[in-house]
């Protein structure tokens, strides 16, 4: 079973990250942490993103979304993507999953390690483990 350490994030896939930035900062007051690009020699496509916070929580707003950029899942509608949850181990959590809910295999971006599963109804869930920890 997954032991979660925390709740990490939410991930919003958007038309536009800058505008759907723009809005969330007047809508309701997010704070821009980090905006840039992720690039994966693997994958088709780049990523844009931005990390935003609200209160106490982080939103991760991306254009494509990780799994759309791998040319994993067909392109999505503008909205909620995944939700994150940190991890021990992502390796030790990947145990309870089987093959075919596993959506993207780990890879590491800078210090963190992340994987995307498909859990009940169809929700993507992302397994976010710190590797610095």
């Amino acid at each position: 079973m997954v032991v979660p350490k925390a709740f990490s994030h939410i991930g919003l896939r958007a038309a536009d990250v800058d505008s759907t930035t723009a809005s969330l900062e007047h809508l309701i007051g997010v704070n821009v942490v980090d905006r840039g690009e992720i690039t994966n020699a693997d994958w088709e496509r780049d990523v844009q993103y931005a990390t935003l916070e609200l209160a106490d929580k982080t939103i991760f707003v991306v254009h494509p979304t990780p799994y759309e950029a791998a040319g994993l899942v067909e392109p999505l509608d503008p909205g909620i993507a995944h939700y994150g949850v940190e991890v021990d181990s992502i390796d030790a959590a990947l145990d309870d999953w089987s093959d075919d809910t596993v959506l993207m295999e780990p890879f590491d971006l800078g210090d963190t390690r992340y994987a995307f599963c498909t859990g009940p109804d169809n929700t993507r869930i992302e397994l976010v483990e710190s590797l610095t920890d």
